[in-house]
Parts: structure tokens; sequence; C-alpha cells
């Protein structure tokens, strides 16, 4: 295998036309985060993210973005953040997983979001499959409806908006917001639910939130970001921001206003985000992996991803799994027993409620308060 390595912005205008190409060629591949936007936008934060551009033959064949640290141990590109990982590559093109990691100088690679049908090229010495359910809006929104009349969850999301619209006023929503003050009320709000969670808090990383600001400005005939927002009178009451390519919207960053939970005002926002979507040219909704109650709501199918680990026969690869299986094997022990599930979610919820207390806009965020919208509530 060949493969030359660099940083996402050193291509060219063909390398990123090639790119798209095989986007369009296979479907699985044609998600927005694994689009060479997303890849220059976000490693231009971050000196620890390259690019492989494999070639077969004297022709380029594949992109593979991915992390790397100083030892060698690599992760898939944007671990933990990029809700689908890959290489892009043409079709009928076939790698070895170890092989492209010794191309790219890695004793390990771990990903979490990887697509299941690349697993057969990896190899991966462990993994664990998990699915990410998509809404098919192919028919058009009154045919997706109709198939959803059935759900009591959807029937509720209609009363709740009238009930929402009676006693706060008018409802409207905004399908692709350009005010940047809405990103910022976005990123406010979603930091105080991973506090009030208990859970670390991505936007408190700085290369995160400029990485999102830099892609919120990034529009192309090929990739945007949209931040929908959906309004009670003035106010923002839900917000999301999305990715877009090739007819698909994947959602991200989905967010609401905790004053009005009682109205599930999240389900309201994602049924309207449907609706408008499906009249503008979204033929796929790809709502990330996970188990929440809306995502299963609206899914009509699901795909494939994994997370895993592939190590090759390195002396620093065996450090890197000896650090790694304490965590791994706690993780799993939790995961298998619901009663161990629920208790770490509760001591989460717990953590969340003090950290909230002590530190009610978190730390890093007092500045971008500051200039949030002034009517958008955010107590925990």
């Amino acid at each position: 295998m060949k493969a030359s390595v660099c940083r996402p912005s050193e291509l060219n205008a063909s390398d990123l036309e090639l790119w798209h190409s095989f986007q369009r060629a296979t479907d699985a591949l044609a998600g927005p985060f694994l689009t060479p936007e997303f890849a220059c936008v976000m490693s231009e934060q971050r000196s620890d993210m390259r690019l492989a551009i494999l070639e077969d033959g004297g022709k380029v064949v594949g992109f593979f973005p991915f992390e790397r640290n100083a030892f060698g141990i690599g992760r898939a590109f944007c671990y933990g953040l990029s809700d689908m990982q890959a290489v892009v590559h043409t079709p009928g093109y076939e790698w070895d997983g170890m092989e492209l990691l010794e191309a790219c100088g890695l004793a390990a690679w771990e990903f979490d979001h990887l697509l299941a049908a690349q697993l057969r090229h990896f190899a991966p010495q462990e993994y664990s499959a998990r699915m990410s359910p998509v809404v098919d809006l192919t028919d058009g929104w009154e045919t997706w409806i109709t198939r959803k009349r059935a759900s009591r969850r959807i029937a509720r999301s209609r009363e709740q908006e009238r009930k929402l619209v009676r006693e706060h006023g008018p409802l409207s929503f905004v399908v692709d917001s350009r005010d940047p003050r809405h990103l910022e009320q976005l990123m406010q709000w979603k930091s105080a639910q991973y506090r009030r969670t208990g859970r670390f808090d991505r936007f408190a990383r700085r290369w995160l939130a400029d990485g999102v600001r830099r892609l919120f400005e990034t529009r192309t005939g090929k990739f945007c970001v949209e931040l929908s927002v959906t309004f009670v009178g003035d106010r923002p009451a839900s917000l999301c921001l999305s990715l877009r390519s090739n007819g698909i919207l994947a959602g991200w960053f989905p967010v609401y206003n905790i004053d009005l939970a009682a109205y599930s005002v999240g389900t309201i926002h994602q049924r309207h985000l449907l609706m408008h979507a499906a009249g503008n040219g979204i033929k796929l909704f790809d709502c990330g992996a996970g188990e929440e109650r809306y995502k299963q709501t609206f899914r009509d199918f699901d795909i494939g991803l994994a997370r895993g680990l592939l190590r090759r026969k390195a002396a620093i690869a065996v450090v890197h799994h000896m650090q790694r299986t304490p965590r791994k094997l706690a993780m799993e022990l939790v995961l298998a027993k619901p009663s161990l599930r629920k208790a770490a979610r509760n001591a989460l919820l717990l953590i969340g409620s003090l950290r909230s207390r002590l530190h009610p806009l978190g730390p890093g965020n007092r500045r971008r308060a500051s200039r949030s919208l002034p009517r958008a509530s955010n107590r925990a």
C-alpha cells in the first residue's frame, strides 16, 4: 500500500473534487462527517490531525483522515465528536487494515463510529456494534408523517405544542439561522447540559468551539452547516446544529431551554425540522448513534457502526492496550448490567447538580454568556 500523509488543508482543488466523487459514487460514504470540508476545517484547530492519501497503480483511490500522537497511537478523526468514520474510497477498492496503519505510522488505531461495512477491511482485534437511527424522507413529508400517525409520542408532541402556544405565545421555526448569536446560545446551553448531567463539557475545549464557529461559516455547493431554531414568542426555545451534504442532514448538537422541558420542545423542534428538511431536498436525516427516546420515535432504519481498536505488533501498542484494558472492562461491566447502568447515570446527575450549583456558568463560559441572546434562559 502506498500512502502519502499530509494535513487535510494541503489538498488541492482536484483532490477535493475527487474526494467528493468518491462520496457520490457510494451512498454509504455520502454523509457530511466524511466530507473534505469537515476534515479541513476541524484539522485547522489541532496539530495532531492528519490525512492519508491512498494510491494504487499511480492513481488516488482513497482518503483516510485520522489523529496521531507523538508515540504513534492513533484515533479516528474527531474521535468522540464525529458521528461517522471511514476510509472514503473509489468503488471496489480493497485494503488491509494492518497495512494502512503501517503506512500511516500508527501502532494502534481506536475508533468509536466506524462504518460497520468497513470492519472486514480493518479486521480489528476488538470491536462492538452500535446503531445510528436514520429518518427516511425520500418519499416526502406527507408520506413519512402518514407512516408515523400511529406514533403516540408524535401525537403527544402535537398536543404539547398547542399547550405551549396557549401558555407562552406563538411558535415559529427558522430552518437555517445565520445569526452567530444563536450559535453562541447553542454552545452555552449545551455546556450547561453537559455540566448538569455530570458529563465533560465539550465546549470547554477551545479548539472545538472555534472549529464549530468555522464550520458555521463554511458553505459550499456540496457542504454546509444549518442551525435551526424554534422560537416561542421572540425567545429561542430549542436549537439544533446539523451538517448537510449530498441530500443528507446529520443532527449534531441539539439542545433546548430547560425552562420549557415539560412541553418536550426538543421533540417539537425535531418534528418541524424534519418537515422543513423534506421540503428542502433532504432525503435522509441521520440522528446519530444513541438510544435516546426521540431517536427511536422518528427512526425508519439504522446504519451499522462500530467502536473498537486495531493494533499492530509493536511495543507501544502493547503498552497502550494495557493502559486501556481496565477502563474498557469497567465500561463493559456497567453497560452489561442495567442496575449498574442506572447507578452510574444517577451518580453523573448528582455530580452534575453539584457542579452546576458551584459553577452556574462553568469554567470558560462566562465570556460566551455575556454575548448570548439576553432573553434566552439557561437556568440549571
